[in-house]
């Protein structure tokens, strides 16, 4: 991931196809502010509308994003070909969902979240305009493990106290540090499958296996597993050091199940009556939303993406959360949410399957997003597992899969994941400019 080369003078001026390092620098550190603007800075709390620091820093953050993304698509040339397909789709959702509001009466503050969602949503649009698809990927990948490695640190004493890592800086719960960890794994899993085992990619993803192992998401871990089961079959095996890391891992596997208790921590956090109690409360809230009847509106149309909790009768508690994106966009935005959403995610597996320029890296992450979304909100909302979909989905368009005259660059280029390729061809380019 380091490039080496010296970019031209340019800086931010330029194609899109050919993106300079100030302009590669400049788009990883607009996705890092669209994390930070879309992660909860509080563990625990759930958005009911008014304002306060957290929110008005977090919505600054999101236009300061917005704002530099579109300054930065200004001043690109030859910019990438995108399709709005998926984005059309969402729209609809949260149209339907801000209606659900309006009749249910608590419009406001489903404005506002469908407001963040949008800004989001415009923001990634514009993002991938401006690089290659590949790089739009590795910048939001990188990003998510830079702000989870630093949640993870900051989040250590927390490891003391209740057994699972969370996040410090920035304050999130366990399950969204695994999120955080998770995708930029398969990503790194995948580089070693194509390009070979090389010492730094192994530090990292040991350093982000550390960190949703600590985190005690049984579920996050499932779907990274998954994950990268599908990457291998995807991928292949292309160099003999990936054989011979995973043949070091297998002794390295059999000790920690022989002689510790990680595994069985994990399947149990550490004998913990949370799993099971955890579980109940979590099908009884699936119960209250799946039991509205045909007859009643918000069974069609949702009662608005602010509805993050449903009235249960559970002892301790008299409401729960909705620990399902499905279960979510169901009391958001009812059937219709449910069915479009469901579309487009069956339209983007199909999509990753054919599209053999794209498979390769896009499947595998997708396979995660879809797999974390049936025990974790956030498929629609302004979350990670929402900016991680709309990347995604957006890179699968058949206008961005075919769009432009370089799309035969673009292929080749996604080929082998050559990311210091671009920063080297500028510098050629710029060495030639020099002599003459």
């Amino acid at each position: 991931m380091h490039i080496e080369a010296d970019a031209p003078v340019n800086h931010l001026h330029g194609s899109a196809h050919t993106p300079s390092r100030a302009r590669l620098v400049a788009v990883g550190t607009l996705y890092i502010l669209l994390i930070a603007s879309v992660i909860p800075w509080r563990s625990q709390t759930i958005y009911s509308g008014g304002l306060d620091f957290v929110v008005v820093a977090k919505a600054l953050i999101a236009l300061v994003a917005f704002g530099s993304a579109a300054l930065l698509a200004v001043r690109t040339r030859d910019r990438m070909s995108i399709g709005i397909g998926p984005a059309a789709v969402m729209t609809i959702v949260m149209l339907v969902s801000a209606l659900g509001a309006l009749v249910a009466g608590n419009g406001a503050a489903t404005i506002v979240l469908v407001l963040r969602v949008f800004l989001v949503m415009a923001t990634i649009l514009i993002l991938l305009t401006t690089v290659p698809w590949t790089v739009s990927i590795r910048s939001l990948l990188t990003g998510m493990a830079l702000v989870g490695v630093v949640a993870a640190a900051t989040g250590l004493p927390g490891l003391v106290s209740t057994g699972r890592l969370g996040g410090g800086i920035p304050e999130i719960h366990p399950n969204e540090l695994a999120g955080l960890a998770g995708a930029p794994l398969i990503g790194l899993v995948i580089v070693m499958l194509r390009r070979g085992v090389r010492l730094n990619t192994l530090i990292a993803s040991v350093v982000l296996l550390t960190i949703a192992v600590a985190t005690g998401s049984r579920t996050g871990l499932a779907a990274i597993v998954f994950g990268i089961v599908v990457a291998v079959f995807v991928n292949g095996i292309r160099d003999r050091s990936v054989v011979y890391a995973l043949l070091g891992c297998l002794p390295l596997g059999y000790a920690i199940a022989s002689f510790t208790n990680v595994f069985g921590s994990l399947a149990t956090r550490a004998g913990s009556t949370d799993t099971t109690s955890a579980l109940d409360s979590r099908f009884d809230a699936w119960k209250v939303v799946l039991g509205w009847g045909w007859d009643e509106w918000q069974k069609w149309i949702g009662l608005g993406l602010s509805a993050k909790t449903v009235p249960v009768d559970i002892k301790w508690r008299d409401e729960q959360v909705l620990d399902s994106s499905w279960v979510s966009i169901l009391a958001q935005s009812g059937l219709i949410g449910v069915t479009l959403v469901a579309a487009l995610l069956l339209w983007c597996v199909v999509t990753a399957c054919i599209s053999a320029s794209r498979r390769w890296l896009v499947l595998p992450l997708l396979v995660l997003v879809i797999f974390r979304s049936t025990t974790e909100s956030g498929l629609v909302d302004s979350a990670i597992p929402f900016l991680t979909l709309m990347v995604l989905a957006s890179v699968l368009t058949h206008r961005s899969r075919h769009g432009g005259s370089v799309s035969a660059h673009q292929g080749a280029e996604s080929a082998t994941w050559q990311w210091d390729a671009i920063a080297d061809r500028q510098a050629v380019r710029a060495a030639g400019a020099r002599e003459n």
